[in-house]
């Protein structure tokens, strides 16, 4: 008997406790959320590229003549014009040569004029018989050759001189000194670098172009640009020239000229977005999208319950509008204000009644009646539009 009753206490309140779960198990009600149909819209086909941003002209700097440094007139991130001095040699050693080849000069000149002089001497002589044909040869040899000595020593000459003007090295063109190699007392040779000079006006940008959208690319194309070092901020520039083979890397080498700015800086890496084209991709409101990390998420209602998906976001539309790449299709219920709060994977929703009024004009009166019998049930109060 004692048994009995200890077994019908067990029993009833193992049945309190399964009553108890299931009333701590219920589901919470839905919660009223706006929800929009994704859209169906032409918009651009965009290619996107990685790329380099590079001076217009880059130059490594170097001396024609050799000499000790005496001074650098130039400083890193210093901006230099055109045929302005930026490094001084000792050329004291050329410029003595200069002054003996000039010397040398002038007496080839002198030589030169005494030959003229005994031609024509031996031109009359020759003419009246007073010496040989081949006597006469020999004077015209020796005056052509006096003729070449003064030009040999005239361009000893200038080619000294010349050294003794390459020992003020000048600026090849108008830029920015990026690095500065040399310091005074340096002993410097032709072919060493003795600074490096960028032109960043206007920059350009190199863009690698597969094989496959190489037919794409066509120049004047417009571009735009997305610095990684200046995220959020887009420049705009037009394709200007666009190599002539695919390299090993199976890539094409496409340049485009930036508009004038000053953000940006030669180094730096960005993609490139190319505009090829126009098809119908699937839009969705700006406020539908919600960025982490770097990854784009919407929020699409199935069966009455939020399911969270990661998009590839596209191209920016008109009206505030985003076309999507990949995540989403025409016909999704998506949430239309992804950032709201209680927004989460899994939350059970119900289209609010104010958003269902156009569904109840446009089907009558039948139509909004069988979406208010089961208010318990969020598939069928949305008349299947998840």
């Amino acid at each position: 008997m004692r048994a009995a009753v200890a077994f019908a206490i067990l029993a009833s309140l193992s049945s309190c406790k399964k009553k108890e779960e299931v009333v701590a198990k219920a589901p919470a009600p839905p919660v009223a959320v706006p929800l929009a149909a994704v859209q169906e819209a032409p918009a651009p086909d965009v290619l996107t590229l990685t790329g380099l941003i590079t001076a217009d002209q880059r130059s490594e700097v170097t001396a024609d003549t050799q000499g000790k440094v005496l001074a650098v007139l130039v400083e890193r991130g210093q901006r230099v014009k055109m045929g302005q001095p930026v490094v001084q040699l000792d050329v004291r050693n050329a410029a003595l040569s200069a002054r003996e080849a000039q010397a040398n000069l002038e007496s080839a000149r002198a030589q030169k004029q005494l030959a003229e002089e005994e031609c024509k001497r031996a031109q009359t002589l020759l003419d009246k018989g007073a010496i040989t044909r081949s006597e006469y040869d020999r004077q015209s040899t020796q005056c052509t050759s006096t003729l070449q000595q003064v030009s040999a020593a005239q361009a000893r000459a200038d080619m000294i001189s010349k050294s003794v003007s390459d020992g003020l090295v000048r600026a090849p063109f108008d830029g920015q000194v990026t690095e500065k190699s040399v310091a005074p007392g340096e002993w410097v040779a032709p072919g060493r670098t003795l600074f490096t000079l960028v032109d960043d006006d206007p920059l350009r940008i190199e863009m690698s172009v597969p094989e496959a959208a190489v037919r794409a690319i066509q120049k004047d194309q417009k571009v735009e640009v997305i610095a990684i070092a200046r995220p959020g901020k887009t420049y705009t520039a037009r394709i200007t020239r666009i190599g002539g083979e695919i390299g090993k890397t199976r890539a094409l080498i496409a340049e485009a000229t930036l508009d004038p700015q000053s953000d940006l800086v030669p180094g730096m890496f960005a993609e490139a977005h190319v505009t090829i084209g126009e098809t119908p991709k699937p839009v969705v409101p700006r406020t539908a999208l919600v960025q982490r990390g770097k990854l784009w998420h919407a929020f699409a209602a199935v069966n009455g319950e939020l399911k969270e998906r990661i998009v590839q976001r596209g191209p920016d539309l008109d009206g505030d509008r985003v076309a999507i790449l990949q995540g989403v299709a025409k016909g999704d219920q998506i949430v239309i204000d992804a950032k709201a709060d209680r927004i989460e994977d899994g939350l059970r929703v119900v289209q609010p009644a104010a958003a269902r009024e156009p569904t109840r004009d446009a089907k009558g009166p039948a139509a909004a009646k069988g979406a208010e019998t089961a208010p318990g049930d969020p598939g069928r109060a949305q008349g299947g539009k998840e």
